[in-house]
């Protein structure tokens, strides 16, 4: 059985850091993926057509910004404050995957 204050403690964090992570991610990704959409559109993804949806509509904008992470075309970006804030997307993206990925490993190894 678990420890009672990993249960009492650790567990609610980590909900609460996955999902209102998440939840942050995805607004600071929407604004930075439009940032980057009107400046530097080059840095994003190619169009992706999606079958009956908008590609933006399925958190396509949080697959851009990523892949703007990835080939490093947000390093193009000139203003010091919209760097830092990519930087911290990122990070805040990072932490929420971090606390979903804990959470779902202390259920997969938690001694029986």
């Amino acid at each position: 059985m678990m420890n009672t204050w990993f249960v009492s403690f650790g567990l609610p964090f980590l909900i609460l850091g996955a999902l209102v992570g998440g939840g942050l991610y995805a607004l600071c990704a929407s604004t930075m993926y439009t940032y980057l959409k009107e400046n530097y559109s080059d840095a994003l993804p190619p169009r992706i057509d999606v079958f009956m949806n908008d590609y933006e509509a399925v958190g396509g904008f949080m697959a851009g910004v990523w892949y703007a992470q990835r080939t490093g075309g947000w390093r193009r970006i000139e203003s010091r404050s919209w760097r830092y804030f990519f930087v911290a997307t990122q990070s805040l993206g990072l932490f929420a995957m971090s606390c979903c990925a804990i959470f779902c490993a202390a259920f997969l190894f938690a001694p029986r």
